[in-house]
């Protein structure tokens, strides 16, 4: 997904992307309040708010306009302002990485990336010592508005972020509150709602020796391994899952590990029984 043009000048803010429809698999959407999807060339974002889209790249192409209040979530492919964030981020260059990410809510967050940039915001300045401002930043998704297919995964995994932020401040309250959020927010959503909720009963358990919260949590890895056992973190689920029983002194725990060896064994997580 190429990017031809972005232009940010002085104080007047366009954030304008045009995707080649030869080399760009996926193209800008537009989803309008009532229900309409357009699928544009290109789309901008002007200074007052509202959007533009274009059809065609063609010359001459005449560029149409929605008002905000018409949009309920748009989405263009990634831009190169943000891929070179994440280079910062990769690069451990972390204070850089945060002001850069936060700069870039603005011009392209309606365009279907603040939870991605919260996000990743959020990951350089908890890296950087400074938790107590990542919390705050992720805080100002809760209520998210524009979440869409294209993000969804996105807000999941700040979700599941902030609940682990919780944790380790032994907000317990507020983790459980927000991964039973999580758990209504659709399928995407899931294995992320079923992390944040083991993840949380397990630091609530270890403060407290809690077993009904160990017991809670080993079921949260469990649903992920039995609903979702292609999916990517099925693996570190079986673990989990292991490691819960484990500590209970439950002998199923066994069952788990014969199942991270024969269904995952090339896993990093295989390698640590």
């Amino acid at each position: 997904m190429k990017k031809l043009m972005t232009l940010l000048t002085g104080g007047l803010l366009l954030a304008t992307v045009q995707l080649s429809a030869q080399t760009s698999a996926a193209k800008p959407v537009i989803m309008t309040t009532d229900g309409e999807e357009i699928r544009a060339a290109s789309v901008e974002l002007t200074q007052s708010g509202d959007f533009r889209y274009a059809e065609s790249l063609k010359d001459g192409s005449p560029k149409l306009s929605i008002r905000r209040n018409r949009v309920r979530w748009a989405w263009i492919p990634k831009p190169e302002e943000i891929t070179a964030a994440d280079k910062l981020l990769a690069n451990k260059k972390y204070d850089e990485a945060a002001t850069s990410f936060a700069g870039l809510v603005k011009p392209f967050g309606p365009l279907g990336w603040e939870p991605y940039c919260k996000l990743r915001q959020a990951e350089a300045l908890d890296a950087s010592g400074k938790q107590s401002e990542a919390i705050r930043v992720l805080e100002t998704l809760k209520d998210y508005p524009n979440v869409s297919p294209r993000n969804e995964a996105d807000l999941s995994a700040a979700y599941e972020l902030l609940v682990k932020f919780y944790a380790n401040i032994k907000a317990w309250d507020k983790g459980l509150e927000l991964s039973k959020k999580l758990m209504y927010a659709g399928d995407a959503a899931a294995v992320s709602a079923l992390f944040a909720r083991g993840d949380i009963l397990s630091a609530r358990a270890s403060e407290t020796n809690s077993q009904d919260d160990r017991r809670d949590a080993f079921n949260a890895y469990a649903q992920i391994c039995l609903l979702f056992p292609k999916n990517s973190r099925a693996a570190e689920a079986t673990f989990r899952a292991y490691q819960t029983l484990t500590v209970l002194n439950d002998a199923r725990a066994k069952i788990f590990a014969d199942k991270l060896k024969k269904d995952y064994p090339k896993s990093d997580y295989a390698k640590q029984l």
